[in-house]
C-alpha cells in the first residue's frame, strides 16, 4: 500500500480502469516488493472510454516518462486491440498487430514521447478481464472454487440478472464470499493470501511491470 509520507512520481504513470484495478495493483506490489509508490503513481480513470481517451492525449503533453494501461480485453481481445490503437494513433507509435503475450512495451518514438506499456488483462492473449486475471491466481485444487462455478452456473437464464460477460466476477466474488473472512475485496484476497500472485500469468505480469518502472541495475 502507498505510504502516506512518500509521493508517487508523476513523471511514471500507470493508468487503470477501476479503483478494483488499483487496489489489485497496490497488493500484487506489495507481495512482490515492488516499491510501486517509489517507482510509479496509479491512477484511476472510472472506466475504459476515459482511459481510452487519456491514452490519445497523455503521450503529446510531454509530462511523462514512462505511461502505462491495464485494460481488460473484455468479450474481444481484437476490437479492444484495434481500439487502444486508434487511441494511440495520434502519437507516433507503432504498434504490433496483436499485444505481446509478455506484455507490451513501446520505445519514444520521438523526443517527448513516454515509453509506453500496455497489458491486456487477463493475458494478452484471450478474452477476459481483471477477475479472470485473479481466478488465475486461487489456488490449485481449491474446491471451493469449483463449487463456486457451479453455483453460478446453476442459476437458469430467467433468473440470472447478469449477462454471460460478467460471469468471471460472478464466480470470483461468489468464491471470496466463502473464504475465513467472507467478501474480501480483491485486493485484500492477495493480502491475505487467498490467492496465489506466483502462479501464471502472474511471473509475466510482474515482469512487464518491473521491465517498465524498474531502473536498470548497474553492472
Amino acid at each position: 500500500m502507498p505510504s502516506e509520507n512518500i509521493s508517487p512520481p508523476k513523471d511514471r504513470v500507470l493508468l487503470v480502469e477501476g479503483r478494483d484495478d488499483r487496489e489489485v495493483i497496490y497488493q500484487f506490489c506489495n507481495y512482490h516488493q515492488i516499491d510501486n509508490q517509489k517507482l510509479f503513481s496509479v491512477e484511476t480513470q472510472e472506466g475504459i472510454d476515459n482511459l481510452l481517451e487519456n491514452l490519445s492525449v497523455r503521450p503529446r503533453t510531454g509530462e511523462e516518462k514512462v505511461l502505462a494501461a491495464i485494460i481488460d480485453a473484455d468479450v474481444d481481445i481484437q476490437a479492444r486491440w484495434d481500439s487502444v490503437c486508434a487511441a494511440l494513433a495520434k502519437c507516433d507509435y507503432t504498434l504490433p498487430k496483436m499485444p505481446n503475450l509478455e506484455g507490451t512495451i513501446l520505445a519514444p518514438p520521438r523526443p517527448n514521447r513516454p515509453r509506453l506499456g500496455l497489458w491486456l488483462m487477463p493475458d494478452n492473449q484471450v478474452e477476459g478481464m481483471l477477475e479472470d486475471f485473479l481466478l488465475r491466481l486461487t489456488q490449485a485444487g481449491n474446491v471451493l472454487l469449483g463449487r463456486a462455478e457451479n453455483a453460478v452456473d446453476g442459476i437458469s437464464q430467467a433468473e440470472r440478472l447478469f449477462g454471460e460477460t460478467q460471469r468471471s466476477k460472478a464466480i470470483l466474488h461468489t468464491w471470496l464470499s466463502w473464504q475465513a473472512e467472507p467478501g474480501t475485496p480483491m485486493g485484500l484476497a492477495i493480502k491475505r493470501q487467498y490467492l496465489d500472485p506466483d502462479q501464471n500469468p502472474a511471473p509475466e505480469f510482474k515482469a512487464w511491470l518491473e521491465d517498465l518502472f524498474m531502473p536498470p541495475q548497474s553492472p
